[in-house]
């Protein structure tokens, strides 16, 4: 029964229906297309590309890959300025030691014909396919995201590594974050693609909307987004009905150049320390849209135990934060 012709025809039909890279709805690209389509689940995704086309992926990402795709390590996904050797030396430094400097990611070509590129968003992990034409269409500024987080983009896309401010910091907790750079509203392949835990939830603030989020939950939000934490044992201002509180970290006027920068930094300091002391449940981050524009925010439903930025002080902020974690253990 098991070896009959038709036993065997099914199975051969079962497995390439059930092949990613196989379907009835195959796409048919143009050169300098791409396309991404989410597996059921979402734990990974299939990029397509048209001859010619190229995209950038997070490395250790890919699972599996047609011939005739080439990867060029170690690109930007923006233009570069001339600089000195010192000056790139300086920039590698800064993206070791703390995920600064100039963006490095894999870009995947095809060479001559369509081709497609199976990723995986990691153990435990799903994919969340970020439209962001979509975003720029509806008004929203330019969207910044953990560095952690990012799967892969479109050829499109520039992506910088930016430093974060205090209201960065307290959702993101650290240096630095990535953010998109401006985009083309009439393009149709501007495609950010990041990896979050469990779901990706997507929250949509209206202009003087505000949200609060557990730390460690968020992984993106758009620049128009001001943040700062607070106890959790003090209501919410709305709660409170009192007027909104000014931009947390925001220069007063007359503070300009170098003064209003380095008191920017001492901010985003104390608030990073702060976050790696407390204890979870103690501070949630309360984020506000205080623009004329929508805003968006990126959460996932479940983290990580430990979060932080990239380069030798992600890992020594996550170090020092397991230490506070267990330090505030109770002894059994």
């Amino acid at each position: 029964m098991y070896l009959s012709p038709t036993y065997l025809l099914d199975l051969g039909l079962r497995t390439i229906a059930d092949n990613p890279f196989f379907g009835p709805d195959r796409l048919r690209l143009a050169e300098g297309e791409s396309d991404f389509r989410l597996l059921d689940g979402a734990e990974g995704l299939v990029v397509t590309l048209g001859p010619q086309s190229a995209f950038f992926d997070r490395p250790n990402r890919s699972v599996c890959r047609w011939p005739g795709v080439k990867t060029i390590p170690r690109q930007s996904p923006h233009p570069l300025p001339k600089r000195s050797p010192l000056a790139h030396e300086a920039r590698a430094f800064l993206q070791i030691f703390c995920g600064g400097g100039d963006v490095r990611l894999n870009r995947v070509v095809a060479i001559a014909r369509q081709r497609q590129i199976l990723l995986s968003a990691g153990d435990g992990n799903v994919v969340e396919k970020i439209d962001l034409a979509e975003l720029a269409r509806e008004g929203a500024p330019s969207l910044k995201f953990l560095q952690p987080a990012y799967l892969c983009s479109s050829a499109d896309v520039a992506i910088r590594s930016v430093p974060c401010d205090a209201s960065t910091m307290s959702w993101a907790r650290a240096p630095y974050v990535y953010s998109t750079g401006a985009l083309d509203e009439r393009s149709p392949f501007a495609v950010l693609c990041l990896s979050g835990r469990t779901m990706v939830w997507r929250e949509r603030l209206a202009p003087g909307e505000s949200r609060d989020f557990a730390l460690g939950n968020v992984i993106a939000a758009t620049a128009n987004i001001d943040s700062k934490l607070r106890p959790t044992s003090r209501c919410h201002p709305d709660d409170e009905d009192v007027g909104k509180l000014p931009a947390a970290g925001a220069a007063s006027d007359g503070e300009t150049g170098l003064r209003a920068t380095w008191g920017e930094w001492i901010a985003a300091t104390g608030i990073l320390l702060e976050s790696i002391r407390a204890r979870e449940g103690v501070l949630v981050c309360e984020m506000t849209n205080r623009s004329q524009a929508a805003a968006y925010v990126y959460a996932q439903l479940n983290k990580g135990s430990l979060y932080g930025g990239s380069g030798f002080v992600g890992l020594l902020v996550k170090l020092v934060s397991a230490f506070f974690r267990l330090s505030h253990l109770s002894p059994r």
